[in-house]
């Protein structure tokens, strides 16, 4: 009696498997939309966008590329004269799971076809889906020889493999929201204190056993921080920061200074984006690009200084191709010539020569963000029925006095058009040797969005700003403070 009982619940335990499996995530990818006629050939990643976001749940899981895709989601665009018709056809590699249709009589009807087209692809794959089979366990590898590090300075004739490096030294509670900005306020011998901003808010923090709020303000609804930068305290001691704020269409910034534990305003309404650069590794300067009526990043890069509360530039940088404040700066090479490294829009690095002619270029993407503003863009409205245009901020590039570059790569879940979101970073060492930039070391990958950080190379230390939950429905998010410590 007892073996049949047993054998009964084994045989139902192997029969819910299959069920159990399914019950992951389906990763899908959609591809860009066949066009026709092709003048409306904007629509391609306009409705590859717009698809990925609406079939988004907790059942399917969009992701970049067809490769790590479970299902590939493919579609056609047709339009005679006013009428337009959308076919779309959902496949597990040569099963069609779903196959969909809409029509409409004017542009008006496109968006709310395309949600239809959604929510019945969304089901017709959790109906079709069919999850592999469970795999054998696979014998446990033998473990490879430690990896030797290569000594720092030494890039071109050694031949070591990256390793991988990085021992948290401290991490700080959970805080409230998804926070964006990051930057050190001042390190005295109370201990070391951060600015950390959000969309719209600005707080002073010491880092202790945990961190603890010393001032905190309020900052306008109407403008939205980007970002946040430091120069350490000012000859009167007092930590002082510049904040990025776009209110509409232009930067609208301030400065401020923590005072008698108060964060006092210095300046506001400045008409400059800013960020805290050190060329070639060499002294931290402060940095200020301007906004025109149709350029995100326009003309040249200067260097500034500030008193009370007034800008004056001091120094104009010409910059190369696809470079701006954000995305720039430069590395020393064996020879002592100073060489402009950026990240591309495509999140490629980039060298250049010092007459911009491009030098070198990774394979890979770096950077990521999911920081933006927007703009007014009548040529967006046409090709993406959005009136505004997205611009995400790039990430921070540091490089060092011995030639290294450091750079951030966020990854994971879905990047498609404007829909971003991030799930998993590491941080990479470059080593420049004069004619190509060669990895040295990489962090161990966070399983969080890395929204902002700061390299500090006398001590080798990585302060990260990650964000442990995203906002949503249901949540505002959250955040917290990593200490790393590179060995």
């Amino acid at each position: 009696m007892k073996r049949s009982l047993f054998a009964v619940l084994l045989l139902v335990c192997v029969s819910l498997i299959p069920s159990l499996a399914s019950a992951a995530p389906i990763k899908a990818y959609v591809s860009e939309f066949a066009v026709t006629p092709t003048d409306n050939a904007g629509l391609k990643k306009t409705l590859q966008t717009l698809l990925a976001s609406r079939i988004a749940s907790e059942s399917i899981v969009p992701v970049a590329s067809a490769q790590e895709a479970d299902v590939v989601v493919q579609g056609n665009y047709t339009q005679l004269g006013k009428v337009f018709s959308l076919d779309v056809v959902a496949k597990q590699s040569e099963r069609t799971l779903v196959t969909v249709f809409e029509q409409g009589e004017s542009q008006d009807e496109l968006i709310p076809a395309l949600s239809r087209i959604a929510s019945k692809v969304k089901a017709g794959v959790a109906q079709n889906f069919q999850a592999a089979p469970a795999k054998a366990p696979v014998a446990a590898p033998v473990p490879a020889p430690p990896v030797v590090q290569t000594p720092y300075g030494a890039a071109a004739q050694q031949s070591a493999e990256p390793g991988v490096i990085g021992v948290t030294t401290w991490v700080s509670q959970r805080l409230a929201n998804a926070q964006e900005g990051l930057a050190i306020a001042n390190e005295g011998p109370q201990g070391r204190e951060y600015f950390v901003a959000e969309a719209h808010a600005l707080r002073l923090y010491r880092q202790e056993k945990t961190l603890k709020l010393l001032a905190e303000v309020e900052l306008t609804k109407r403008g939205k921080v980007i970002a946040i930068d430091t120069l350490g305290p000012d000859q009167g001691g007092n930590p002082r920061v510049f904040v990025t704020i776009i209110d509409g269409e232009a930067p609208s910034s301030q400065i401020y200074s923590y005072q008698d534990g108060k964060l006092k305003l210095v300046a506001e309404k400045l008409p400059y984006m800013f960020r805290a650069i050190a060329l070639d590794g060499g002294p931290v300067k402060m940095y200020a690009q301007e906004m025109s009526l149709t350029d995100d990043y326009y003309g040249d890069l200067y260097e500034i200084v500030e008193k009370d509360g007034k800008i004056e530039k001091v120094k104009a940088i010409k910059l190369p191709r696809w470079a701006n404040l954000y995305n720039y700066n430069s590395v020393p090479g064996p020879e002592g010539k100073s060489y402009p490294v950026i990240t591309s829009p495509d999140g490629y690095l980039i060298v250049y020569s010092d007459t911009g002619e491009e030098l070198w270029r990774s394979s890979e993407r770096f950077g990521g963000s999911e920081t933006y503003f927007q703009r007014e863009d009548d040529k967006s409205i046409r090709s993406t029925f959005d009136k505004m245009r997205w611009r995400f901020l790039d990430q921070r590039v540091y490089t060092t006095k011995e030639g290294e570059v450091v750079v951030p790569q966020n990854a994971g879940f879905f990047v498609i058009g404007n829909s971003r979101s991030y799930s998993k970073y590491s941080v990479f060492g470059f080593a420049w040797t004069g004619s190509s930039l060669e990895e040295r070391w990489r962090t161990k990958q966070s399983q969080n969005y890395l929204a902002d950080f700061v390299f500090k190379p006398a001590t080798r230390e990585l302060l990260l700003l990650e964000v442990v939950q995203k906002e949503g429905v249901f949540s505002k998010g959250g955040s917290a403070v990593r200490v790393m410590k590179l060995d």
